[in-house]
């Protein structure tokens, strides 16, 4: 068998939506991607799937303003409350729908942690439901992966790690910076 990965120069589409089941996934996961793609004009969009507290909320939102989303959704779900959700699946095919993306990122469904696990599976049961046609990118947080596309995020990686660090109460327990590293040396 043989495995190959395309190292790609932009995303598909314009508008994007990211998927966060928590506050700091985007910072982790993908947002090298997405700040390179607002740089070259592109829209993006960040739903927030759970709710935690006040503190976090404002974490988010500075977090975000230096990725340069044009609108946050924040879902009120309690964390390790998504999976088998129903309420939680309607509430993000409705973001979905308002949205209509070109493309979505979220975490990859082998991810360690249930609420990563459980937006990969809503989407699955949303794409089947709905008639928009979307890309979706997964991305690492907890877990490395094996990538089939990467894109190069050397020239805003300084970016990404302010974003990451915008999460003062996340990387108090853990080093998030150094996560994220790792996550792109694994590949």
């Amino acid at each position: 068998m043989n495995y190959s990965i395309s190292d790609e120069k932009c995303l598909y589409g314009n508008k994007v939506l990211v998927i966060a089941p928590h506050q700091n996934d985007e910072a982790v996961g993908c947002a090298g991607t997405v700040i390179k793609h607002v740089k070259a004009g592109g829209h993006v969009e960040i739903a927030f799937c759970t709710h935690d507290t006040s503190e976090r909320m404002k974490e988010a939102s500075r977090a975000v303003s230096i990725m340069g989303s044009q609108k946050n959704h924040y879902m009120q779900f309690s964390v390790r409350a998504l999976s088998g959700n129903k309420n939680f699946e309607n509430s993000l095919a409705l973001i979905i729908n308002k949205v209509e993306p070109d493309a979505i990122f979220l975490p990859f469904w082998f991810d360690k942690h249930s609420d990563h696990i459980a937006v990969s599976k809503a989407i699955i049961n949303i794409k089947k439901k709905i008639n928009l046609n979307f890309m979706v990118y997964s991305y690492a947080v907890l877990s490395p992966l094996n990538p089939n596309c990467f894109f190069d995020i050397s020239d805003v990686w300084e970016l990404k790690k302010k974003m990451i660090e915008c999460y003062k109460t996340q990387t108090a327990l853990r080093d998030y910076v150094k996560i994220a590293q790792g996550l792109i040396g694994a590949r």
